[in-house]
């Protein structure tokens, strides 16, 4: 239950990884395989595991979301710039991981998946679905949308380098989404709720098939991705160039680097 609190918090924070704590705590392909069960015969035996693992990681999600909320509200740029700050230093790691299963070299195929993945983040963020996201009244359309976002979300949980938040990030939906679960917007919560259901029904085994068959070009999507989520948080940064808060986001933007390289070098 500790292990799953843990990674319930990690989740809530752009650019750190679930599954990467998973890791660290030596339960990720524990995780992995109780998961791949709930679409067998044997899926009972996921039952007791996954049980005790999701109380603690809702009470983790729901404690760490209000903290962030307050810190979003009060303290908005040094705040994003700690998110950017994570991101920067967990992507040399997995630049290297890249670099190691390519065996130091990579092709022009590895560069133009990487550079797809880095456009699509950025071409998202042009999109103006985001932009008409209206609580009160959202289309079937915006449904799909988010029951879409949560799908891929939940890919987070089995994908080492990349968060769930990371990816409502990348969408623009990530402030959307944490305000409806703050509020209770049942509606919303269920689509994107529902998505992540049915992804981490389906996910689990698609993303080990790719890391089993595909493991360098995942690698190099993740690379794209990850490397994209910076544009897309400094798309939504009002920039304050007032000096105590140009001093306190660089404060925040260094250790959020330093909270990548300890959890990195564990």
């Amino acid at each position: 239950m500790f292990r799953g609190f843990v990674v319930g918090v990690m989740e809530t924070v752009p650019g750190v990884s679930g599954s990467t704590v998973a890791m660290i705590l030596g339960i990720y392909e524990k995780l992995i395989e109780n998961l791949s069960l709930l679409t067998t015969k044997e899926r009972k035996r996921a039952y007791p595991f996954l049980f005790v693992f999701c109380i603690g990681m809702v009470i983790g999600f729901g404690c760490s979301l209000f903290f962030i909320d307050l810190l979003l509200t009060n303290y908005r740029m040094p705040t994003l710039i700690f998110f950017v700050g994570i991101i920067f230093g967990f992507l040399p790691y997995l630049g290297r991981d890249t670099l190691e299963l390519a065996h130091g070299r990579l092709s022009i195929r590895h560069f133009s998946i990487f550079i797809i993945f880095l456009s699509l983040v950025a071409f998202g963020q042009s999109l103006n679905v985001v932009s008409e996201l209206d609580v009160g009244n959202l289309s079937a359309y915006h449904y799909v949308f988010l029951i879409s976002v949560g799908f891929i979300a939940s890919t987070a949980l089995v994908l080492p380098g990349i968060s769930g938040a990371l990816i409502l990030t990348i969408f623009g939906v990530y402030e959307f989404a944490k305000d409806a679960l703050l509020q209770l917007q049942i509606p919303i919560v269920l689509s994107i709720g529902s998505g992540v259901f049915l992804g981490v029904l389906i996910s689990s085994k698609f993303i080990r098939f790719l890391l089993q068959n595909y493991k360098v070009e995942t690698y190099c999507a993740m690379v794209g991705l990850v490397t994209g989520s910076i544009y897309a948080i400094l798309h939504h940064v009002q920039f304050d160039l007032n000096l105590p808060m140009m001093i306190s986001s660089m404060v925040t933007f260094f250790l959020g680097v330093s909270v990548s390289i300890v959890l990195m070098e564990r």
